[in-house]
């Protein structure tokens, strides 16, 4: 009897055992739904999300579908995050500031906005803005790998960083490929404003009515953007760290001086004042072969596409676009820095109601949705073939598709740059540009022009520009 027992009690464990091994490998391989005691009460015990709901306001994001795109994305992701969207207007203009300042100060709840670089230190530096610093941290993300150093400069504030970066730009040279190799010259993707002046002398062509380059002087911005490359700024602290205006700067008085030679000295491009007179536009110019060379910013490719396929609907350009970095003043600017500046980034007022996912949804858009987002973003992991389509691609007003423009890697050298930021290089102070550039720029756009027409000697220009940026510095302050 005793034997049996055993025999059985042995059959008995190795039962046990099999069904164990086999639950074992069916763990291992497969789902299971079987759950222990302790499990049942840690699913009792977890809370689903609770509900949030995000405002939203902005300024043109209803164009395209945009907003209700990127909300509807957001949202199925996202489900316990809602999104509510209120337009201010088309565009970010003074009356539209004044409405966002206003439903801020009211204490109106906005989650989230965009704006550009300056409107949103400004912003910041008056205490409207709230820093994202925690938001980071919780999320462990490393926002200068994300975004570059150049967004880390732009943003931070005091330690404190304000936003997260949309978009980019630059400043390029487009050229006539086809016409520069008809003269043997090669154009090298980096060079001086030496060699660009040298270039532009041999390309242009009187008799034929062919302009070496134009360079488009009614567009302020550029007048100074070498200057900037090499590390020039508005203004800058004094011995005793007190802001000055800084247009005395030789490396300011030099790239005014290029633009003031090629169209009054060299003549190699239409002066400020033919440009005026003739309603100029260097785009069309450049597309007719009416120049050589343009020095630009990306939205060329978008502004050819209309003209190519919709006004006047002319077709594809008959010779090989090139395109080459700004011209650099400095050898040290060469061979470290390119013009690459923040245009704008998603920042979130004192009267944010939930700054994390709120900070979570503006990492949405600006990482992601190509589609609906910028040709050149700020994400440094971003799909840059996806990000570029819309200028590989266009849809006509008949509704035609024109692929593959062109070249991808014509596209690309549009939207990046061989070298580091010009802002995170130099380590240009964001302060500059939120409490002093406004009002310099502003001085800079009146008075500019009474050197570039030859009314005043640079040295007055200078003096002028020292003596009345002065007393706006003083106003700010």
């Amino acid at each position: 009897m005793k034997k049996v027992i055993a025999i059985l009690l042995t059959l008995a464990l190795l039962v046990a055992f099999v069904g164990c091994t086999s639950n074992q490998q069916k763990g291992s391989d497969t789902k299971t739904t079987e759950t222990t005691a302790a499990d049942q009460g840690d699913k009792q015990t977890e809370k689903e999300p609770e509900p949030v709901t995000l405002k939203w306001v902005g300024a043109g994001w209803l164009a395209g579908e945009k907003a209700d795109t990127l909300i509807q994305r957001w949202e199925a992701q996202n489900p316990h995050v809602k999104v509510e969207y209120t337009e201010l207007g088309s565009l970010v203009n003074d009356e539209y500031l004044k409405n966002l300042d206003v439903m801020i100060a009211s204490g109106e709840q906005i989650d989230l906005t965009y704006l550009g670089v300056t409107d949103l230190l400004v912003r910041a530096l008056n205490g409207a803005a709230l820093p994202i610093n925690d938001a980071i941290a919780q999320n462990g993300h490393d926002f200068e790998k994300d975004y570059t150093g150049l967004a880390k400069s732009m943003l931070t504030v005091d330690g404190n960083i304000y936003g997260v970066p949309y978009a980019n730009n630059t400043f390029k040279v487009f050229y006539n490929k086809t016409m520069t190799d008809a003269k043997g010259i090669t154009i090298p993707e980096k060079w001086s404003i030496d060699e660009f002046t040298d270039i532009a002398k041999k390309l242009n062509d009187p008799d034929n009515k062919v302009w070496g380059c134009i360079f488009p002087s009614t567009w302020s911005d550029l007048c100074y953007a070498p200057a900037e490359v090499a590390g020039w700024t508005m203004a800058k602290k004094d011995a005793s760290g007190k802001f000055v205006p800084n247009f005395d700067d030789e490396i300011f008085k030099t790239s005014m001086k290029w633009v003031y030679d090629l169209g009054m000295t060299h003549k190699v491009s239409p002066s400020i004042a033919t440009i005026k007179a003739e309603s100029l536009n260097r785009r069309v110019a450049l597309a007719n072969k009416q120049t050589a060379m343009i020095v630009d910013g990306p939205f060329t490719l978008v502004f050819l596409q209309t003209y190519m396929f919709n006004d006047p609907g002319t077709g594809p350009l008959d010779f090989e676009l090139g395109i080459a970095d700004l011209p650099y003043i400095t050898k040290e600017a060469g061979d470290n820095a390119s013009f690459l500046s923040l245009v704008g980034a998603f920042w979130f007022p004192k009267t944010c109601a939930n700054i994390n996912e709120a900070y979570k949804l503006a990492r949405f858009i600006c990482n992601g949705n190509f589609d609906k987002g910028t040709y050149m973003p700020a994400y440094t992991g971003a799909d840059m073939k996806a990000a570029t389509d819309v200028l590989l691609n266009f849809t006509d007003s008949k509704g035609q598709l024109h692929k593959d423009i062109y070249p991808y890697d014509i596209v690309l050298k549009a939207v990046t740059v061989p070298n580091e930021s010009h802002i995170s290089y130099w380590k240009m102070d964001p302060t500059i540009f939120a409490k002093y550039v406004p009002a310099l720029y502003t001085l800079f756009n009146e008075q500019y022009t009474t050197y570039l027409t030859g009314e005043v000697t640079l040295e007055k220009f200078v003096e002028n520009m020292q003596k009345l940026g002065a007393a706006e510095i003083a106003n700010v302050n």
